[in-house]
C-alpha cells in the first residue's frame, strides 16, 4: 500500500509539473494546497478562495498529496516506503489510508495553529509520514 501511495505522489507531481500551466498550478494550489490565510478572512478579505466550504475541509489531507520539488518528493517517499510499508502491512489498506488522513490533518491542524492567517501554502506528505515514523516505533 505504501508504494502504491508513493505512485499516486508521483502523479500528483507529475501533473502539477509536466501537465498544467502556470495558471493551472496556482489553481491547483488554491484548491488543495492548506493555505492558513483561508481560515482568516481579515487576511484577504476580498479573496474568494476556490472550493467554497468544502475546499475548507479537504485540503486538511490533500495537501499531503502535492510536493514543493523532485527533492521533497523524493526525500518523502522514501520515507513513505520505509516506515509506511509496516505500518500498511499491519494495518490494512482501508486503515492505513485513514491513518494517513488522520495525520495529514492532525499536521495542519497544528501549522495552523502556529501559523494563524499566514498566505504560504504548506504542501508535502511529512505530517503523515511522521505519523508513521511514530507508529513503526510502536512496533518496533
Amino acid at each position: 500500500m505504501a508504494y502504491f501511495q508513493a505512485v499516486v505522489l508521483g502523479l500528483v507531481h507529475a501533473l502539477l509539473s509536466l501537465v498544467l500551466t502556470p495558471e493551472q498550478t496556482t489553481e491547483f494550489l488554491l484548491l488543495f494546497a492548506f493555505i492558513p490565510a483561508r481560515y482568516d478572512p481579515s487576511v484577504l478579505p476580498d479573496i474568494v478562495w476556490p472550493g467554497g466550504w468544502a475546499a475548507d475541509i479537504w485540503t486538511f489531507v490533500t495537501y499531503a498529496l502535492i510536493h514543493a520539488d523532485f527533492m521533497h518528493l523524493g526525500f518523502n517517499s522514501i520515507w513513505l516506503l520505509a516506515f509506511g510499508t509496516p505500518i500498511a502491512r499491519r494495518f490494512g489498506t482501508a486503515r492505513f489510508l485513514a491513518f494517513f488522513a488522520v495525520t495529514a490533518a492532525a499536521g495542519a491542524l497544528a501549522h495552523l495553529a502556529t501559523h494563524a492567517g499566514e498566505v504560504q501554502p504548506m504542501v508535502g506528505a511529512s505530517a503523515s509520514i511522521s505519523g508513521a515514523m511514530a507508529a513503526s516505533m510502536r512496533f518496533a
